[in-house]
C-alpha cells in the first residue's frame, strides 16, 4: 500500500492506494486511517484521481464524520433499545427490560446475553410489525427470518422469504416499521423503481426520514 495525494481547489486530499488483483472495479473506503482507494493491478493512477474527483462530496461527509468506537459493554452502561437507551444492569434472574433498565443474568456474558435477548425480542416484534402492515399493504411474505448481516438491515427474496436485521431492535419503532415496509414491497417490486417508492411511500410518507436516520446512525447499532 502506497500514500499519495491530489491537489484540490482549497486543499489537499491524502489517499492510500491498494492494488488488487482481484478486482475489476475501483473501490473507495473510508476507515479511521482515511481514505484508501483499491484499484484493480494495472489499472493507471488517473483511474485512482477519478474515482475520487467523482465521489468527492460523499468522501469528505464521510472523512467529517467521527468514526463511532466499539461501545465497552459493562454493567452501568447503556445500550439502544427500540431508539431509547437503557442502562445494563446485572440481576439473578433471567435477562428482561424494566423500564430505563436491561437486566442482564450475572451468569452470562453481557454480549452473549444481549445478543441472545436481542434477537429473542425480534423475532416475535417483527412478526408482530409483518403482520400489520402485510394486512395495510395487501402483501404476504411466505417466511421470516432473522439476520445478522454486517451492512444490511434487510432483504426480500423472490420466494417471499423476508429477512430482517435482529439489531434493528435498537432504532425507533417507525425505523423499524419503515425497513418492515420496504422489504414487503419488495413483494410486489423486487426492484428499487419508480414503483417501487411509490408504494412504500403510500404505507410510509415518511420513509426518506426514516432512512436517514439509518444512515446517520446506522453504525451505531453494530458497535457492540
Amino acid at each position: 500500500m502506497s500514500t499519495y495525494s491530489l491537489r484540490l481547489a482549497d486543499r489537499e486530499l491524502p489517499y492510500q492506494l491498494e492494488r488488487s488483483s482481484r478486482r475489476r472495479s475501483i473501490g473507495l473506503k473510508i476507515t479511521a486511517d482515511g481514505l484508501t482507494v483499491i484499484l484493480p493491478a494495472r489499472a493507471p493512477l488517473k483511474e485512482a484521481e477519478r474515482a475520487i474527483e467523482s465521489k468527492l462530496k460523499w468522501i469528505l461527509a464521510k472523512l467529517a464524520t467521527p468514526m463511532i468506537a466499539p461501545t465497552a459493554l459493562a454493567v452501568g452502561c447503556s445500550v439502544l433499545w427500540q431508539g431509547q437507551p437503557k442502562f445494563v444492569q446485572r440481576c439473578a434472574g433471567r435477562t428482561r427490560l424494566d423500564e430505563g433498565v436491561l437486566y442482564v443474568a450475572e451468569q452470562t456474558p453481557l454480549p452473549a446475553a444481549l445478543t441472545r435477548f436481542y434477537q429473542r425480542s425480534a423475532k416475535s416484534y417483527f412478526l408482530q410489525r409483518l403482520a400489520h402492515w402485510s394486512e395495510a399493504m395487501g402483501l404476504q411474505p411466505r417466511q421470516l427470518f432473522l439476520s445478522s448481516a454486517k451492512s444490511r438491515w434487510g432483504s426480500c427474496t423472490a420466494l417471499g422469504d423476508i429477512r430482517l436485521n435482529w439489531r434493528l431492535m435498537q432504532a425507533p419503532p417507525q425505523v423499524i416499521d419503515y425497513v418492515v415496509i420496504h422489504e414487503l414491497a419488495h413483494l410486489a417490486e423486487l426492484n428499487h423503481s419508480a414503483r417501487f417508492w411509490a408504494i412504500v411511500a403510500s404505507a410510509c410518507p415518511d420513509w426518506k426520514t426514516h432512512r436517514l436516520w439509518l444512515k446517520q446512525n446506522g453504525a451505531k447499532l453494530f458497535a457492540w
